[in-house]
């Protein structure tokens, strides 16, 4: 089992998106790429206080060609000729919670907890495939938390017995081109 954010997790999350997609009727044509912007919050542990990780994945016709953590000097743009076709933000807490599938993606999104930038129309007219990503992340790979699993007490007392352990295990855990709409999913 990866940690969560490790490179071990982010092929094994890749993998999983891939033999999801295997199973799927029908997948979207092209190449896009995605940018998934994790900030600290102050309560997640996985990422320092107002700190970002950032991640960037690229998919080819529904195929996640790599799935990886960006260093922090490393610009995105220099990916994929510069194009990001997505871009998830939101706290670290919620990400985390997203991964170890304790919350859904899309009513996170729906809510304006993370915000969505991008062609939300090719998003809904690729609901299965978006769906069979969503799972990869959410629940297909067993995952270690080596820094606890969420969800995360706000105070010690309030911790649940099990909110402290180092080797809990869980689910896995923008600029749009000038030819998409872009759009922010807020409730």
């Amino acid at each position: 089992m990866p940690d969560i954010y490790t490179t071990e997790w982010y092929d094994s999350v890749r993998d999983a998106i891939n033999a999801g997609v295997s199973r799927l009727r029908s997948v979207p044509e092209g190449r896009f790429v995605v940018a998934v912007e994790v900030v600290g919050d102050g309560i997640s542990p996985y990422v320092a206080t107002d700190a970002t990780r950032r991640f960037l994945m690229e998919i080819d016709d529904g195929t996640c060609l790599w799935y990886r953590e960006l260093a922090a000097h490393e610009d995105e743009r220099a990916h994929h000729e510069g194009r990001i076709d997505y871009r998830f933000r939101g706290p670290a807490t919620v990400f985390d919670e997203i991964a170890a599938g304790l919350l859904d993606p899309v009513d996170v999104a729906l809510r304006g907890a993370v915000t969505v930038k991008g062609d939300m129309r090719l998003l809904l007219r690729n609901a299965e495939h978006v769906a069979s990503l969503l799972a990869a992340y959410t629940s297909a790979v067993s995952t270690t938390w080596p820094l606890g699993r969420p969800p995360y007490a706000s105070d010690a007392s309030d911790a649940p017995a099990d909110a402290s352990s180092h080797n809990a295990t869980g689910g896995a855990g923008g600029d749009a081109p000038a030819d998409h709409r872009e759009a922010t999913a807020r409730a």
